[in-house]
């Protein structure tokens, strides 16, 4: 998506970095002409910073410290041009106040996931374990939305009418006797559409869709040793971002596109889609939990405190 009214000329400079105030809204990474506009809202932190990394890459290729003159009411935004967006992953580090009676987790020494980032790394192929020496699993990557809605809209069945089917992403088609060719997957569900047409479904409720943490249980099954998965997906990691691993391909952000086209297929053939969502609690748990996102942007925007 381009930003279309906005000054595309430069009035900063850091390093080798061109930069400019950016808008704040929408929030999230949006492609302008010649660059890319960061928004991330945090109404608590005293500053904040931009961490770009080559895609992959442990180690950041810049730190980019958002002026006072780009923070627009409670939100940073800056506009960073000529960026190789496709190649780059980013994060954020929130300076402010750490005070457990106060609730604010503040950690400048943590990078954080941008909780608007529709494509999450880290997670690309399910199952696959991943590198446990790297403490940042979960790393925003910049999506280009070209993608044709053909004007699709939600079909707003009554709820009195709806005959709904509700399914697991990768339960639904993961075994041979679906006979898909992309087993466990959104690609597998829009080959399995006619099926559903079939049966006499009119609206689907798909388990959580967004992008988790399938290690975050690190305890072995009992009986067999084997680890055990968080296979249902209620602890989310980014609400924006579909998961990667129920993708037939995430290279590229693929499982985006993916998705969309499972749902715009849906509606073509009169399947509403409804998303089974759970707010209450996310992948970084209680006050012991991980930094990942949004305890260390926000603690007290984000979550209800008690």
């Amino acid at each position: 998506m381009i930003l279309e009214r906005i000054d595309i000329h430069p009035t900063h400079t850091y390093k080798n970095f061109q930069l400019r105030c950016g808008k704040p809204f929408p929030f999230g990474t949006t492609l302008v002409p010649n660059g890319v506009n960061f928004s991330i809202y945090s109404s608590h932190a005293n500053s904040c910073t931009l961490v770009l990394f080559n895609k992959h890459d442990p180690e950041p290729i810049a730190e980019i410290t958002f002026p006072d003159e780009f923070q627009i009411g409670d939100v940073y935004c800056m506009v960073v041009f000529d960026l190789d967006y496709e190649n780059i992953e980013y994060g954020y580090r929130m300076e402010g106040p750490n005070s457990f009676p106060a609730g604010h987790w503040f950690d400048k020494n943590k990078i954080l996931m941008d909780p608007y980032a529709k494509i999450i790394g880290g997670r690309d192929i399910w199952g696959k374990t991943p590198d446990w020496n790297n403490i940042y699993q979960h790393r925003a990557r910049i999506a280009f939305d070209d993608f044709d809605w053909e004007n699709d809209r939600p079909l707003e069945i009554p709820p009195e009418d709806m005959i709904i089917y509700e399914m697991h992403v990768r339960s639904f088609t993961r075994h041979p006797s679906s006979g898909v060719k992309h087993p466990g997957t959104f690609a597998g569900i829009r080959e399995k559409i006619p099926y559903l047409k079939e049966l006499g479904v009119n609206a689907i409720e798909l388990m959580p869709v967004f992008e988790f943490d399938e290690f975050e249980n690190s305890r072995p099954n009992a009986e067999t040793g084997e680890m055990l998965y968080n296979y249902w997906g209620y602890s989310t990691v980014g609400f924006f971002a579909p998961k990667a691993g129920y993708a037939a391909t995430a290279k590229f952000g693929m499982q985006v596109d993916e998705f969309k086209n499972l749902v715009k297929e849906l509606h073509k053939n009169g399947i509403e889609v409804i998303l089974d969502v759970v707010f209450n609690h996310t992948a970084e748990g209680n006050e012991r939990g991980p930094y990942i996102s949004f305890r260390g942007i926000d603690n007290k925007t984000y979550y209800m405190l008690t």
